[in-house]
């Protein structure tokens, strides 16, 4: 009787991103060998939340709601509370310290399972540590998906420096040299470069070590998307993202108070954490807070909404366009968000921090009727072709080439 072959991929995730779509695709394709990650549970195994959401609030329920993993089995998620303790050293340390530190954790009880006889690990932005290290001398393919820039943390001081008081944290240079030095690292020992957009791969470019051959574009697609049928209010523009300088949001306001004067019919709408000190802040009076909404009532938001609007200054390829297409919703963006969103057809480009731009595209869309619906078609015709499964088709084609390069070669 012949041994039965292990499965060949090794997923390794911190948090609930994406909402652990990599190992369900990878689980659907019969190719997980076992998904790594901090806290989480199979799907129908946290019947307790129903007891607990009482006593810990509606916000940490649907945190800990986001943590079940629809379509894994239980014996391939191998996950550990290590990590999610460690997390709080972030309010006496260095952040970049305690990711790694995180990392490591996760690590640590890789090595304990050890590759299981998988040929490939899949890591999200070096999620694993040096337990990457560890399989690459044993063999393994590493393949990467790389979130985001390496120029995040030098644009966030940059934005942080110009805008004072905006929010609360402050990014070192010890930051952004820690930052930077992960990726360099990241391309070092990985095989594949998986980018979000191509203004990811672009930015990984400049760094040193880099090999464009390893780099495979694969957008995120409307994962895990709630759509609702839409009712959009004329004029009602829409911001997601929290309070945080690189989204945008000071350019954001200088267009607001643009269109209250050019445009009064047009009222922008922030939904997400923004701070009581942002708020009170005399450039953001002409803004309306949501704040922090869930799965529902962010839909039904995105229902209403006539135009979507965010203005990043960097970006890995933000979801919330993804969602936003999905509603059928016109779209003023930069191309630093690494969106599929394509000038004059599913919505305006402007260029980055420039109030004036975005209050011209935003009042462009919503005086000409025509012109919304037309992008409108066009946005909701995007959705269908980044969904999930074609772009998981994507993903999935690279892996099998991945699996099929560790594969001894015939004599």
């Amino acid at each position: 009787m012949t041994a039965k072959k292990k499965r060949p991929v090794v997923a390794i995730q911190q948090g609930a991103r994406r909402n652990y779509i990599y190992a369900r695709q990878l689980e659907a394709a019969g190719l997980l060998n076992y998904l790594a990650c901090d806290f989480a549970y199979p799907d129908g195994g946290g019947r307790w939340l129903k007891r607990l959401a009482p006593l810990v609030g509606p916000r940490l329920s649907g945190a800990l709601r986001r943590r079940a993993i629809v379509g894994v089995p239980k014996d391939r998620i191998c996950a550990t509370l290590l990590p999610n303790i460690i997390a709080f050293l972030k309010y006496f340390a260095n952040e970049e310290i305690v990711f790694n530190l995180m990392d490591e954790a996760l690590g640590w009880r890789l090595r304990l399972r050890s590759l299981n006889g998988a040929d490939v690990v899949l890591s999200y932005f070096g999620n694993g540590g040096s337990f990457l290290t560890f399989a690459k001398r044993r063999g393994a393919k590493v393949v990467t998906d790389f979130i985001s820039s390496p120029n995040l943390r030098e644009i966030e001081r940059r934005e942080r420096v110009k805008w004072p008081g905006w929010d609360d944290e402050e990014t070192s240079q010890n930051s952004i040299d820690a930052y930077r030095g992960r990726f360099v690292w990241l391309l070092d020992i990985s095989d594949i470069y998986l980018c979000p957009s191509q203004a990811v791969a672009d930015d990984l470019a400049e760094l040193p070590g880099f090999n464009a051959a390893r780099v495979r574009v694969i957008p995120y697609g409307t994962s895990g998307v709630l759509t609702l049928q839409t009712r959009p209010e004329p004029g009602r523009v829409l911001f997601v993202g929290s309070g945080l300088v690189r989204k945008g949001l000071p350019y954001l306001a200088e267009a607001a108070s643009i269109l209250k004067v050019q445009r009064p019919e047009v009222k922008i709408f922030v939904a997400g954490d923004v701070s009581s000190s942002v708020r009170q802040r005399p450039e953001t009076r002409d803004l309306n807070f949501l704040g922090h909404l869930n799965r529902e009532a962010m839909a039904r938001e995105f229902a209403r909404a006539d135009v979507f609007c965010l203005p990043s200054i960097t970006e890995g390829s933000a979801t919330a366009i993804y969602e936003a297409l999905a509603h059928g919703l016109p779209i003023v963006t930069t191309r630093a968000t690494g969106s599929v969103v394509r000038n004059n057809v599913e919505g305006l480009i402007v260029p980055l921090r420039d109030g004036a731009a975005i209050a011209a595209s935003i009042a462009a869309i919503v005086s000409d009727r025509d012109r919304r619906a037309a992008m409108s078609v066009a946005a909701a015709a995007a959705a269908a072709e980044y969904d999930e499964s074609r772009c998981g088709e994507a993903f999935i084609e690279v892996i099998r080439e991945c699996i099929a390069s560790s594969l001894p070669r015939p004599a």
